[in-house]
């Protein structure tokens, strides 16, 4: 096993497990610890290929996926109670079992390649989704989604055209996505073709939250390069519940390497809603939850076992 300090980034191995043959090619994450981060006083997590983070506000599930990442620029906030004097740590255990670890303060920097992940946090905004667009296009989704149209804009347009028909199977009422270019300052606009009236084209505004919502997560597989691990905060905000586990199952389809071109993609998502857990697998939950004495963060592991786990969980949740 080889244990790196170090804080680059990088491309990675895996070994056969959930993930199967095809995380050889990527770094895949099998548990990551937390030492005085934040809220994450002493936390081991352990990670799926998709990985589900439920818990109330301010469980920590932020703290997590902001953790996730494998450079940050720390700040004496990020310390256990902004307490300098012990060592903020976070180490990565890879799936071939590699480790990767970052410390503040430093005290050693080991800059041989190959350890590490690249990282993609969303957080949408329905403002930011709605917004105008910039006049260059973009090959990755901004964290907030607020360059929607520019990445759309910069696909093919075979995969332009593939994305419009996924989109019209969700939503019946439009047959087509398109962009246009503001004629002041240029920017990429979206634009959305009604079904009934195929000369009608209605423009962000004028669509619905969950249109929106559901193309930025269609437009995902097709960004290059791809990101090693994707980490989104509350992905069922906009939806209608419906569309839930549409939106589950293009992140599983990434996960397998299914709609990436056979590279997968890890994926780990944080929300307060107990009605996702309708769509997830038991293996995949971890609870959070605030110890009462200090206020460290808890993780809590859903067994498998359990016949009625998702009402368990729902109980826990309500007693948080």
């Amino acid at each position: 096993m080889k244990d790196t300090l170090r804080r680059g980034m990088g491309p990675g191995g895996a070994m056969d497990g959930p993930w199967g043959e095809a995380a050889r090619l990527a770094a895949v994450i099998a548990s990551v610890r937390f030492e005085h981060f934040r809220c994450l006083l002493r936390v081991q997590l352990a990670l799926e290929p998709m990985t589900i983070l439920v818990g109330p506000s301010a469980a920590g599930k932020t703290a997590v996926l902001e953790g996730l990442q494998h450079q940050l620029a720390y700040e004496p906030a990020d310390f256990w109670r902004r307490d300098e004097s012990r060592p903020l740590r976070i180490e990565w255990t890879y799936a071939h079992g590699d480790r990767t670890r970052v410390e503040y303060p430093f005290s050693v920097m080991d800059t041989l390649p190959g350890q590490g992940h690249s990282t993609q946090q969303l957080s949408l905004s329905m403002e930011a989704l709605r917004g105008g667009g910039s006049s260059a296009k973009a090959t990755w989704l901004e964290r907030k989604g607020g360059n929607l149209a520019s990445v759309f804009a910069a696909l093919p347009m075979s995969t332009r055209d593939v994305i419009s028909q996924e989109l019209a199977k969700r939503v019946p009422s439009l047959t087509d996505v398109d962009v246009s270019r503001d004629l002041e300052d240029r920017s990429f606009r979206l634009r959305f073709r009604d079904r009934w009236s195929p000369e009608v084209w209605f423009g962000p505004e004028h669509v619905s939250d969950g249109v929106l919502w559901l193309l930025a997560f269609l437009v995902l597989p097709y960004q290059r390069p791809l990101p090693e691990l994707l980490t989104l905060d509350e992905p069922e905000r906009a939806l209608h519940p419906g569309l839930v586990r549409e939106v589950l199952e293009l992140l599983r389809a990434m996960t397998r390497g299914e709609s990436t071109g056979g590279q997968p993609v890890q994926v780990v998502l944080a929300t307060h809603s107990p009605d996702l857990l309708e769509h997830v697998r038991p293996e995949e939950v971890r609870l959070l939850s605030r110890e009462p004495a200090d206020g460290s963060v808890r993780v809590h592991p859903v067994p498998a076992t359990a016949l009625h786990w998702r009402r368990e969980c729902r109980e826990l949740l309500d007693s948080l």
